[in-house]
């Protein structure tokens, strides 16, 4: 009885640190796509996004047209008429990168002339049990 007890009391220690971010990990989130968002004015070109993602100290990927056509990203639903650079920004947050994503990907879109058309900025959702009038939030 007493390993049983003592398995259920791990077992609830090791679920317990996500009910208690406070919302850490989807500040540090909207925190980097705003300072995306900021300098994107910077990054007229692959050549610039890649310099920006090398500054920062970030190994990014530049994804032609005809990689992706040859083997698109299965998060992607379709390739551009551009090249592509992504790159993924480590998660701070120890918590948050256990248990809800250890990077948040980033992805600038080029057209064929190398401007940039969109951007997009991703990271794995936080999950909310909506009990009434006292919702929990997992790894928010």
């Amino acid at each position: 009885m007493k390993k049983v007890l003592a398995l259920v009391a791990i077992a609830w220690l090791l679920l317990m640190p996500p009910l208690f971010t406070g919302g850490d990990c989807t500040r540090e989130f909207d925190a980097e796509q705003a300072r995306i968002e900021r300098e994107r004015t910077a990054l007229r070109g692959v050549k610039q996004a890649v310099a920006y993602w090398n500054a920062r100290g970030i190994v990014p990927r530049v994804i032609t047209v005809d990689q992706c056509r040859r083997a698109k990203p299965r998060d992607l639903q379709s390739c551009g008429s551009g090249p592509f650079v992504q790159a993924p920004v480590p998660v701070k947050n120890l918590v948050c990168r256990i248990y809800r994503d250890d990077e948040i990907r980033v992805r600038f879109f080029f057209d064929e002339r190398e401007r940039m058309e969109r951007m997009t900025v991703d990271m794995n959702p936080f999950y909310t049990l909506p009990i009434p009038g006292f919702p929990i939030h997992w790894a928010r």
